[in-house]
């Protein structure tokens, strides 16, 4: 029995996808699967037969395309909607067709993006993926319900930050032991007043920098215990570092050290929480400072990667670390200063990841120390949202 060549592309090429199907509760197409849905509709149109063929072969794609759980919609070089499938319609409602793919979104999504995910107001959100037609001006969109992933994740996330907060509180009770013997040592001598006004003066200085070493431990805790729950607004990350350059700057002046700013000149938003983030890049730098015998120069870039991550780098010129220093670099109450409260940089990790981002290190004795920070932007989001596309040269 011969297969038509046409029809055999379209069968492989939903073959993966029909499995996972139908052996998974939530189904979403990766990017790779979209390219060859794309692939398919491009061999399609390309070769595609003539006669009663051609109907067979379209009404074939028109049944695969409507057994796709996420929407697919295919706009054209106007952003006028020309073909969905039927999940499309569930999801998004009619009219679809001819209407302004932007008109679509405003109309069943709200405005503002959850770290890049389309979000509607009954709590539902959408992930989405675009890749040019390429046999004609245009793009094939897929939006893939993410809504119990994310959930999924969530819980998840939380879990691991409670078992984490656990073994913190049985650390944090042994690292406030030390300093609160001591203090109460001091305080107990000034009490029996059987000490000159010098000594007196003296040990009162040291019972309140203990304290204050206490107090520091139980602040870099409550943040890291926030796990997420920040209050997030929209800002524009040069401001957020221009804040900081004034927020520093009397320490840079103390060590004699520089900051320098390479800043972008196009505004990148990100939402987030402005405080957070502040305090998490001033430890870095404060760090860095305590890390320097002499001219330190700290260097923040920004940039956006091709992937739409605003990348920040912070780095220095200071000491460096060793490989077992990296390893446990952001472990909860692992330090290498005599008065560290080891939390610091536990605290900038969870700060990063609340705002679903990462931060790597990469740093060598004597060579200094590179962080490199990923945080979702918004400009780089939206950049999915557009109905414009470039030609692909081939």
């Amino acid at each position: 029995m011969n297969i038509n060549p046409q029809k055999a592309i379209l069968n492989q090429a939903f073959n993966e996808f029909n499995f996972a199907a139908n052996t998974s509760e939530t189904v979403v197409m990766s990017p790779d699967e979209l390219n060859a849905l794309n692939s398919s509709l491009i061999n399609t149109t390309s070769n595609k037969p003539s006669g009663p063929e051609q109907g067979v072969m379209s009404q074939h794609l028109r049944e695969l395309l409507d057994a796709i759980p996420g929407a697919v919609i295919v706009i054209n070089s106007n952003g006028h909607v020309v073909d969905v499938n039927a999940s499309a319609k569930e999801i998004l409602g009619e009219p679809l067709q001819n209407e302004l793919w932007r008109d679509i979104v405003n109309r069943v999504f709200l405005t503002d993006l959850d770290q890049g995910e389309l979000r509607t107001a009954d709590g539902r959100q959408f992930s989405i993926s675009t890749r040019p037609l390429g046999y004609q001006p245009g793009q094939i969109l897929l939006l893939s319900d993410v809504t119990q992933t994310r959930q999924l994740q969530r819980a998840a996330q939380q879990n691991l930050h409670l078992m984490t907060m656990g073994k913190m509180m049985a650390s944090l009770a042994h690292q406030i032991r030390t300093p609160l013997s001591s203090s109460m040592l001091y305080l107990s001598q000034i009490v029996e007043g059987n000490m000159s006004a010098d000594k007196n003066q003296k040990f009162t200085t040291k019972a309140l920098d203990r304290i204050k070493h206490i107090e520091t431990m139980i602040n870099d805790m409550l943040v890291f215990a926030h796990g997420g729950q920040f209050h997030m607004t929209d800002f524009a990350i040069n401001d957020l570092l221009q804040e900081l350059n004034d927020q520093i700057q009397p320490h840079l002046k103390l060590r004699q050290a520089v900051l320098q700013l390479n800043l972008p000149q196009k505004t990148l938003l990100i939402n987030g929480n402005k405080d957070a983030l502040l305090g998490a890049i001033a430890n870095l730098c404060m760090n860095a400072m305590d890390a320097s015998d002499k001219n330190l120069i700290i260097s923040i870039d920004v940039n956006l990667s091709h992937k739409g991550d605003l990348v920040m780098s912070v780095t220095d010129n200071a000491n460096g670390m060793d490989e077992l220093t990296r390893k446990h670099l952001f472990d909860p109450f692992f330090t290498t200063k005599m008065d560290g409260t080891g939390l610091g940089l536990a605290v900038v990790k969870s700060v990063i990841e609340s705002h679903q981002g990462t931060i790597t290190v990469n740093s060598e004795p004597g060579k200094g120390t590179r962080f490199e920070i990923h945080l979702p932007c918004q400009q780089g989001n939206k950049t999915q949202l557009s109905h414009t596309h470039k030609e692909r040269t081939k």
